[in-house]
């Protein structure tokens, strides 16, 4: 049995070293599995940086040739704005001067006007002063309705009396 036991040793011998083996194939791989792995990401990141570049380059090639298709339009809009500035002064100007002609019409118009006011007012004071003087003793009986204390109880109107009632007030009777 010795040489079974040498066997056997050789063979548990075998199997260690075949497990050594398997751990150290696996430890190179997940090296080189890593080692790929950061030259794909560094690959990609190149490459994003390279397709951020060509697009930034575009972009700015075509916003170049939009801005300065703006300015042209924009240049031409400022002319067109001058000519119409100096078309409205012209126009601004005449305006003013037949404005100035109205204004001078209208104030003599109102001086006008202001006096016929002034003299119609007179005559209206010493018209209404008569019927003021009429109306003086309605607006005294007026001011003392007025003074009344009146109040509204439900859809009717009730006064003060003094004299018995809800709270000393009496419902006011329509006219007939």
């Amino acid at each position: 049995m010795n040489e079974l036991d040498h066997a056997s040793e050789r063979l548990e011998d075998l199997i260690v070293d075949m497990v050594k083996l398997m751990t150290k194939y696996q430890n190179d791989s997940e090296k080189i599995v890593g080692n790929l792995q950061k030259e794909l990401d560094k690959s990609l990141g190149q490459q994003r940086k390279m397709m951020v570049a060509m697009v930034k380059e575009d972009l700015m090639q075509k916003a170049a040739s939009q801005v300065q298709s703006y300015a042209e339009d924009m240049e031409e809009a400022r002319n067109q704005m001058i000519r119409q500035v100096a078309e409205f002064n012209t126009y601004l100007h005449s305006v003013k001067s037949e404005n100035q002609k109205i204004f001078r019409q209208t104030v003599l118009g109102a001086a006008i006007t202001l006096a016929a006011l002034t003299i119609g007012g007179i005559a209206l004071v010493f018209f209404y002063t008569n019927i003021i003087s009429q109306k003086k003793l309605e607006a005294d009986m007026l001011t003392r309705i007025n003074n009344a204390d009146i109040v509204q109880c439900g859809n009717n109107l009730c006064a003060k009396t003094g004299k018995a009632g809800a709270n000393g007030y009496r419902i006011i009777q329509n006219r007939q």
